[in-house]
Formats: C-alpha cells, sequence, structure tokens
C-alpha cells in the first residue's frame, strides 16, 4: 500500500474519553490544552532514519516482545494507514492527509516513568502489532462509511483461558473521527509543540517528509481484567485484537471462534492481530533511556 516508500509510525493519546485515567496517564496531561472531547494530542511510535530509539522497527503481525520489567499492557486500537499531502507553503509543513485503509493494532506500552509518551512506545522490534491485513476504503472521511461499521475488541489468551481485556467498542464511539479526525491531525501535525509529554511533531517530520504513515488513533477502554493486578503481559500469553464489522459478526459468535486452535482467518469484514508474547534480546543502543 506504501509502494516500498518510507512511512512514519504516529499515535493519538485521549481520543477516548476514559483511557487516559484507566491507563494513569491523565495528569500528565493537565498543562495541555486541549478542546472538551478532543485527544489530546499526537505522539511518535516509529521514525524510520532517526538515531534515537524510534529509528528502530517496531512492527510485528504475530509476536510481542516481552522487554522483561513486567509493565507492558497492550492497547486495542484501529489504525489508519494514511498519505501526507505536503503543503508548498512555508508556514504549514501539511496540506492534507488521505485515509488509504484501516487495521487492527496493538499500541503497547510500557507502564513506566518516561517524559514523553514515545518513551513508552519502541522498545525494539516486535514492541507494536499491526493485523497483516488491512482494508482498502476510500470514504473514511464520511459519516457512515465502511469504517464506521465496524467494531474494536480486545482478548488475552493465558494459561488457556480466554479473557476479555478491553471492551468491545464502536468506531464511532472514538471522540474525534471521519472528516473531524483528519483536519484534528493535519492541524496537529502543523501546529503542536513540545509541551509536556508531547513532541513537535511537524518537527520531526520536516527534513524526511515520508510519504505515508501508520497513524493509531486512539486506546478504547479496558474490560476489568485489563484494569485488574493481573493486566501485565506474561511469557507465552496471547494477544487478540479483532475489528469487525458489527453487521456482518456478533459478539458471542466471535468469541466462540477464538477458543479453538487455529484462529478464524482475517477477511474483509474481520481483521485479527494474533501475537505470542516472546522474550527478545534487545538490539544495542535502542532503550528509551539512552533517547
Amino acid at each position: 500500500m506504501t509502494q516500498g516508500q518510507d512511512w512514519v509510525g504516529l499515535g493519538i493519546a485521549g481520543n477516548q474519553a476514559e483511557h487516559l485515567a484507566q491507563a494513569g496517564e491523565a495528569d500528565d496531561f493537565k498543562e495541555v490544552v486541549a478542546l472538551e472531547n478532543a485527544p489530546k494530542g499526537m505522539f511518535p511510535w516509529y521514525i524510520p532514519g532517526s538515531d534515537s530509539f524510534l529509528g528502530v522497527h517496531p512492527l510485528s503481525h504475530d509476536r510481542l516482545n516481552n522487554n522483561s520489567e513486567g509493565f507492558l499492557q497492550p492497547e486495542p486500537e484501529i489504525a489508519l494507514v494514511v498519505k501526507f499531502e505536503y503543503s508548498d507553503r512555508d508556514e504549514k509543513l501539511l496540506d492534507d492527509i488521505s485515509v488509504l485503509g484501516f487495521s487492527a493494532f496493538n499500541d503497547c506500552s510500557r507502564r513506566v516513568a518516561a517524559a514523553k509518551i514515545s518513551q513508552k512506545k519502541n522498545w525494539g522490534a516486535a514492541s507494536q502489532g499491526m493485523a497483516k491485513e488491512i482494508l482498502s476504503i476510500d470514504d473514511f472521511t464520511r459519516e457512515g462509511g465502511t469504517s464506521d461499521n465496524y467494531r474494536l475488541t480486545c482478548y488475552l489468551k493465558r494459561d488457556g483461558e480466554l479473557l476479555q481485556y478491553g471492551k468491545d467498542t464502536a468506531v464511532t464511539d472514538y471522540c474525534y473521527s471521519n472528516q473531524t479526525l483528519v483536519d484534528w491531525m493535519v492541524n496537529q501535525i502543523n501546529t503542536q509543540q513540545d509541551n509536556g509529554p508531547l513532541e513537535p511533531i511537524g518537527q520531526m517530520l520536516v527534513t524526511s517528509k515520508p510519504a505515508y504513515g501508520i497513524i493509531a488513533i486512539g486506546a478504547t477502554c479496558y474490560s476489568e481484567f485489563g484494569n485488574s493486578e493481573m493486566r501485565f503481559l506474561k511469557e507465552d500469553d496471547e494477544i487478540l485484537v479483532i475489528a469487525y464489522d458489527g453487521d456482518q459478526h456478533t459478539t458471542s459468535a466471535l468469541e466462540k471462534s477464538l477458543i479453538g486452535s487455529p484462529l478464524p482467518e482475517s477477511n474483509a469484514s474481520r481483521l485479527i492481530l494474533q501475537q505470542q508474547v516472546t522474550t527478545i534480546s534487545p538490539p544495542p543502543n535502542t532503550s528509551p533511556q539512552e533517547a
């Protein structure tokens, strides 16, 4: 979809009203000014060519690197594959963003104290996840378009038990979506400054100007288990993030299909990310603390 060209990985914080509080990050944004019910800001999780930890490609379709800290928590999200339309004018970087497709995404986070959101996101190879299949769309900006029919859910398989980890959530429950979200992202990339947990996204992209991006549009809220003392990932856990068409699948039928083995394959109405938690020795000089 990106035709072999460079792409950047970005995320959106605070596009679900309760998530920041559940993640223990609400206080981090107390100095960030945002409109009521609007997302709080954007953050990078992959910048190709960066000499910091952000330059390490973190995406995997089938595994999640347990960094042995014991404080990893999956974040189920919808990820958009986008094309950036750069401006010819000096006063702004972007004119527009075109949404080409979407998929199921795990914006996994280290629940540790860090000055910037990005320092919680990329600890090396296989520290983030995205389903291999991407559904092409050309109607994201239209209310009632393809993505508005979808729901997002997340499960954890642990010791043979299927546990609901993230609440089953409609894509339309995001605070910002459709054209409103696209307009907000363009403005945020053009104007976001170094402020609290946020970084100046536009300045980080102005030199390389990657043609494409994968933008995770915000984590949904956690279930009771996802908020419990047992929430942190362990070796051999299996993470399942599913984006599915609510008109074609029911929650109960979906859960039954996840209990057995092998899992059902992804298709146009059901995009499945399946990651096995493993331990990978990190490459040198990729720790967020060294950035």
